[in-house]
């Protein structure tokens, strides 16, 4: 065994390429790690984690939530996207809402107020920027929620066995090279698996056991020779058997084996077979460690079968660490992920001023936060606190603030229980941390596309706010060229202009209002005329998103008989006005109806200033109260029972929305539902249904009214504006009150800074329900610190 230095390479010059025999371009090392520096540094990713204020939710219930956007490898907050996108989707993957919220430095605060009708279900919580698009969806959070449940409404007695898969450390699995083989047992739910087994030989010798030890993950340590298959007999832990091939081993071959058992040092071996030491003699190769953004790397020649280097674990920030092995080529032969741990988080330390309170107590938290070298830091942190006995919580299962952003959102596929591995750190979830590394990819980057040097143009730029565009034409349908176009806010403000371009388009680029935010647009030609028609033209799609549960168990998974995680009511609208599909209790989109009571067409109503003139007197047994719809015959006091429900383009607006929101030339048809027609909809079309369908040339906001020619009322979708958490104050004659407290989410925060010193404090009263408080504070610091905090009070 021979021993290799590494020397850090910090600035390199580009090397020309040269060929090899079989005339592939050689790449060199430096040139790969020059590219890799560069994509590091050109190309940084934000990442996205919301901190919840608690673990699950029932009906009625408000979501609260915190976001935290990160840019980089170094965690710091991101100054680049102003604006994060959130989704609520329902189990059976409709988007049933899309919030807009302003980030201020990578921070922001929101909520979704859930329906009491909303039927139980996993749905999911999916945040993201537009920057973000460049990688897909790779770095989007994506977080499965449980309403009216406290478990995954998947039954896993009923899931079936999926099978076993094996990962040869480092990718190579070379005959006469000890080998660790890692595997992992998984039913059709996506969980794991416990296993047992026995490896034999071709001539059905045994040559070792094995047995998983978490999550159906474990090793096989395995020396394979030449001339030998191998399998593996099976024993599942309800008895069940079965046999699955092991993988056939290389004749020649090299591997690249990572041990990372030491507290202090990380250790690398490569180990050649004779074959292919023979082979190779003397030839050079290198090895590529990249974690954090640092790029690392030695060349070494293969003058011995095995070589071995040691790295300094207190050089790396805790996350993961890649480790690939090139050849004399610059070909990436293998790889292997490692999880470096140090104790480099931000101390968060949060002191309650008593052990035990009486119910509905005054409590007084104060914290410090201090970085890894004990120095106070200015943070910014979010804290929940919930009656641990009212709100069960299985904290191997939580998706924190430090399992997201250093683990789950570096590795391809679902994590089981990630924070399993960070919230009791011992030798056990060491050991088992590492062999989930052997199971799982890296999804920064690929090599294929690095070392080709493909540079793909980046799709999407970062948003810092709003653009409203639209376009300006004469009265008979011209485009106006060099028109003066003014926005001016209602409720006052400075006054925005630009000039239409040939084609008659305008844009005013970048702009920050809040949700519902109303607009004058103004028009004036050239010559001052105001003979013109301006419209808005609608936001154009983020993009073409699946909102397929890519994290939800494998196809042909079973699922019980009275699941109901496919028949929900419709009961949110879409706050974008993106036209994503409603779902109706017969799990069919709206347009996929046919029950039309009475459909009314454009010709009836483009020619109306307001939508009510259009519809009123044209819809049988439909009256028109300011613009809000009823069925006549429940437009008594007495007998009325609410407003007609309002579906357009397939989203459920709330309850009492006026028609007059929408401009006349906009619509496409009116469609009357009611008595059985409307049933499909369940309790919500009792007082009958109105639906709209919307021309794919429809404005994206609200047209309130055409006052005069070149005159344009218009309410945009903006920054959603987060509700505060109500916390109340029992003090003087309110700590009399018989009104019951029942609160499950005790305290919410997402605003907490701490000063220069590291300093801060907040207040709140207990509920009437006795027991284990449980307060957990996360955050993160300016240089890009995360830490995490978890401590319990007494209330009885």
């Amino acid at each position: 065994m021979k021993k290799i230095m590494l020397p850090l390479l910090a600035a390199l010059c580009c090397s020309a390429p040269v060929f090899s025999q079989n005339n592939q371009p050689v790449i060199p090392l430096d040139t790969i790690v020059s590219r890799l520096q560069a994509l590091s540094a050109g190309k940084a990713i934000e990442k996205a984690y919301l901190h919840f204020d608690k673990p699950y939710y029932n009906a009625g219930d408000t979501l609260y939530f915190k976001a935290y956007v990160t840019l980089g490898e170094q965690h710091e907050l991101s100054k680049l996207s102003g604006v994060l996108h959130v989704d609520l989707i329902s189990p059976a993957g409709s988007l049933l809402r899309s919030i807009s919220l302003q980030l201020v430095n990578g921070l922001a605060a929101g909520d979704f107020s859930l329906s009491n009708t909303l039927s139980g279900g996993t749905y999911r919580i999916r945040a993201y920027t537009k920057w973000m698009l460049n990688n897909g969806q790779l770095n989007f959070f994506d977080k499965r929620i449980n309403v009216n449940n406290r478990t995954s409404p998947g039954n896993k007695a009923l899931a079936t066995k999926a099978g076993v898969q094996f990962f040869p450390e480092g990718g190579s699995f070379v005959n006469g090279i000890p080998t660790k083989l890692a595997f992992k047992a998984v039913s059709t739910n996506g969980l794991g698996l416990h296993v047992k087994g026995v490896v034999v030989d071709n001539t059905n010798a045994e040559v070792t056991k094995f047995e998983s030890t978490h999550l159906g993950m474990g090793l096989i340590f395995i020396t394979p020779e030449a001339g030998k298959t191998y399998k593996a007999n099976l024993t599942y832990a309800d008895g069940t058997k079965a046999t699955v091939e092991l993988p056939k081993a290389d004749n020649e071959g090299i591997t690249l084996m990572v041990n990372n058992d030491s507290a202090d040092k990380l250790g690398i071996e490569i180990n050649a077979n004779k074959a292919y030491y023979l082979k190779n003699k003397n030839k050079e190769i290198g090895v590529i460690i990249y974690s954090g953004g640092v790029v690392r790397s030695v060349k070494a020649v293969l003058d011995n079968q095995v070589l071995d280097l040691n790295l300094n674990k207190k050089d790396f920030k805790t996350g993961v660490v890649q480790v690939t092995l090139f050849s004399a080529q610059g070909e990436a032969i293998n790889e292997r992920l490692a999880f470096i741990q140090n104790a480099d988080q931000l101390t968060i330390t949060p002191v309650s001023d008593k052990a035990l309170y009486p119910a509905r107590g005054k409590v007084h938290v104060s914290l410090n936060a201090k970085n890894k070298n004990g120095e106070a830091v200015k943070s910014y942190l979010s804290a929940t606190i919930v009656n641990a006995g009212n709100v069960p919580i299985v904290e191997d299962d939580e998706n924190t603030l430090l399992s997201s952003l250093l683990l789950t959102s570096n590795l391809k596929g679902t994590i089981e229980q990630p924070n399993y591995y960070f919230v009791n750190v011992n030798n056990d979830t060491r050991a088992n941390l590492d062999i989930l590394m052997l199971t799982r990819n890296f999804s920064r980057f690929e090599w294929k596309q690095l070392l080709s040097n493909e540079k793909p143009a980046m799709a999407y730029n970062a948003e810092i706010g709003f653009d409203i565009s639209g376009e300006v034409k004469s009265m008979d349908g011209k485009p106006v060229d060099g028109a003066t176009v003014t926005l001016m806010p209602r409720a006052g403000g400075a006054l925005l202009s630009q000039i239409t371009d040939h084609e008659g388009d305008f844009v005013f680029k970048n702009l920050v209002y809040n949700d519902e935010t109303q607009f004058v647009i103004q028009g004036k030609t050239a010559t001052g005329g105001n003979k013109i028609h301006i419209s808005v033209y609608p936001a154009p799609a983020i993009a073409d998103m699946s909102t397929e549960d890519f994290i939800s168990p494998a196809k042909g998974s079973i699922t019980t008989g009275n699941d109901q995680t496919m028949q929900q009511p419709v009961y949110l609208a879409d706050a974008n006005k993106r036209g994503f599909n409603a779902v109706v209790n017969s799990n069919k989109r709206v347009n996929d109806q046919k029950p039309a009571t009475e459909t009314l067409a454009n010709e009836n109503l483009k020619d109306q200033n307001l939508l009510t003139t259009g519809l009123e007197g044209r819809l049988t047994g439909v009256i028109l109260r300011d613009g809000v719809p009823f069925l006549a015959d429940k437009a008594n006091a007495a007998m009325q029972n609410g407003p007609m429900l309002i579906i357009a383009d397939d989203t459920a607006l709330p309850p009492g929305t006026s028609v007059n929101n929408y401009n006349p030339v906009d619509v496409e048809s009116a469609t009357v539902l009611k008595n059985a027609d409307a049933a499909i909809y369940g309790i919500r079309g009792a007082n009958g249904v109105l639906i709209l369908k919307m021309r794919k040339a429809a404005s994206s906001g609200k047209v309130k009214n055409i006052a005069l020619p070149g005159l344009l009322y218009y309410t945009a979708e903006g920054f959603y504006k987060a509700n505060t958490f109500h916390s109340p104050v029992y003090e003087g004659s309110e700590q009399r009150t018989n009104k019951p407290d029942t609160r499950s989410t005790i305290y919410w925060n997402p605003d907490i800074v701490t000063d220069k010193d590291g300093n801060a404090s907040f207040d709140f009263f207990n509920a009437d329900s006795k027991g284990t408080y449980r307060l957990v504070i996360e955050g993160i610091d300016e240089a890009g610190n995360i830490g995490r905090s978890v401590v319990t009070y007494k209330v009885q």
